[in-house]
């Protein structure tokens, strides 16, 4: 395993998605773009292969590809700041789209989303955090809020 700082390399390239749904199998998506992000993880070998294969696939064909970074092993969140934009989807199999529409302006119009969403019955499911394009990789020997020093050898001796 090798601990990992993550970051995007171009701004507003920070992606979080969170999953909601009610006991009327009613489910609503909330995608929140952010301008930054610093994340860790703890990757095996295989995910530090597909992380190198994104960067590389991305930079070859100009691309801005994203990568579920919240899959990763071990993965956590530090900060994301600046939030940029902010959109909402419903999802119902055998609802109209007059019937969507009309509660993502709910939604929308109410002075908390999240809030909004307690009120009418929506627990939270899941959530993915994606990074588009490429991804700054920085191997790390330790998380740096762990203060402890490494003991000393002579500190080992009895």
């Amino acid at each position: 395993m090798t601990l990992i700082k993550i970051e995007p390399s171009y701004k507003k390239s920070v992606v979080d998605i969170e999953f909601f749904k009610n006991d009327e199998d009613v489910w609503v998506h909330y995608e929140q773009g952010w301008r930054w992000g610093t994340f860790f993880a703890n990757v095996t070998d295989e995910e530090m292969e597909e992380l190198l294969a994104h960067n590389k696939y991305c930079e070859e064909n100009n691309v801005y590809e994203e990568f579920e970074i919240s899959a990763l092993t071990d993965f956590e969140l530090n900060d994301t700041w600046d939030g940029c934009w902010g959109d909402i989807r419903v999802w119902k199999t055998d609802w109209t789209e007059e019937q969507r529409q009309e509660l993502k302006e709910k939604i929308e119009d109410s002075p908390d989303w999240w809030d909004c969403l307690m009120e009418h019955g929506f627990d939270p499911h899941d959530s993915e955090t994606y990074i588009c394009g490429v991804i700054n990789i920085e191997k790390l020997d330790k998380h740096p809020w762990d203060t402890n020093p490494e003991p000393k050898e002579d500190s080992l001796k009895a």
